[in-house]
């Protein structure tokens, strides 16, 4: 049986309770996409709450600025229409996280929790956050996919894709391009060369990569909030699938701990491009962390502040050590994902 080997500290759960970034200008509803992984067509939900491209840009840049450069805010490409990647790094410590959020357009709360890890990283002049970013330096992907986002689609604009993981017309899932032995410059996706590029470069030590799948129940009829899995690549190594699960297992307890929180077992593919199986051949610890889609707004809020727990805890158990004490063996204790009440994948 699982059972919690740490917990986040209070200091840090009362701040996924209580943090808010000012409040974003209101902006017209994108169309939905049918059957997608968020918001189900058939719902009425104000959107207003997530950062469009600008109000995003402007957020960063206005964190870099109040944060007196303990921020760093930078651009690690362009997409096809010209709007620029943005990653932002914190912290001056040894070991490397790196979060990457909205590989998929219409997958948006990774983003926001990501805003507000950067915000409480960034200004905060607690000591355990000063102490955290001694022992670490976070970078965060800030959205992948800002041509997808602006859409509201799962897939990066590129109407004239072709091939595989190409919808005609539309354009490439980003999460499908991430294979190591693919040099970035042959990339014909911008979103996950950038992506590649970064990590060929930075070489972090433990990434984590954020979605929304559609929405499940456990076998007892509760409804998953969180599904999780590390590398399932054969070509992984062992010491990088087990270093991969000691996170699976920062994030299990210390959501499960939090409250109201269902974390499963996420039932992913193997392929080397999926960005999980990717980062782990280039001897990264991964996890993929898949938040309950085909929600209203109420929900949104809430799940929001579970990705920002996990985002925490992770950096945190990478910071004070205790990550590395923990059995990777007690992942496989996770439970499987039950049936779907809507569908959509990695």
């Amino acid at each position: 049986m699982l059972r919690s080997r740490r917990s986040i500290s209070a200091l840090a759960i009362s701040a996924a309770t209580a943090l808010t970034l000012s409040a974003a200008p209101a902006v017209a509803e994108p169309a939905t996409v049918p059957g997608g992984p968020w918001v189900e067509d058939s719902q009425h939900v104000s959107l207003e709450r997530l950062h469009t491209y600008a109000e995003l840009t402007d957020a960063l840049h206005q964190l870099e600025r109040r944060s007196k450069g303990n921020v760093d805010v930078s651009s690690i490409g362009t997409t096809n229409e010209g709007r620029d990647i943005w990653y932002a790094q914190v912290g001056t410590g040894a070991t490397k996280v790196l979060y990457v959020t909205q590989q998929h357009g219409n997958e948006p709360l990774g983003t926001e929790a990501a805003l507000r890890v950067l915000q409480q990283l960034g200004t905060s002049k607690a000591s355990w956050v000063r102490d955290m970013l001694g022992e670490i330096t976070l970078g965060v992907v800030v959205r992948a996919n800002p041509d997808g986002t602006e859409r509201f689609q799962r897939q990066n604009v590129d109407p004239g894709c072709s091939g595989a993981f190409c919808l005609p017309g539309v354009g490439y899932d980003i999460n499908r391009y991430h294979d190591p032995a693919i040099d970035p410059a042959d990339n014909p996706v911008p979103e996950a060369a950038a992506v590649q590029t970064l990590v060929r470069q930075w070489q972090p030590d433990i990434t984590v990569d954020y979605h929304h799948q559609g929405s499940y129940v456990a076998d007892d009829g509760s409804m998953i909030t969180t599904s999780i899995l590390w590398p399932t690549n054969a070509g992984v190594a062992p010491a990088v699938v087990d270093a991969s699960k000691q996170v699976a297992v920062t994030v299990y307890d210390a959501l499960s701990a939090y409250g109201h929180g269902e974390v499963s077992q996420y039932p992913g593919g193997d392929i080397a491009g999926i960005a999980r199986n990717s980062f782990g051949l280039q001897g990264s610890a991964s996890l993929l962390l898949e938040l309950r889609g085909g929600i209203g707004q109420k929900s949104s809020g809430y799940l929001i502040r579970q990705a920002y727990v996990s985002m925490l805890a992770v950096a945190q158990a990478a910071a004070d050590g205790t990550l590395a004490s923990v059995d990777p063996s007690s992942a496989d204790d996770i439970p499987p994902r039950g049936p779907a009440v809507s569908d959509e994948e990695e």
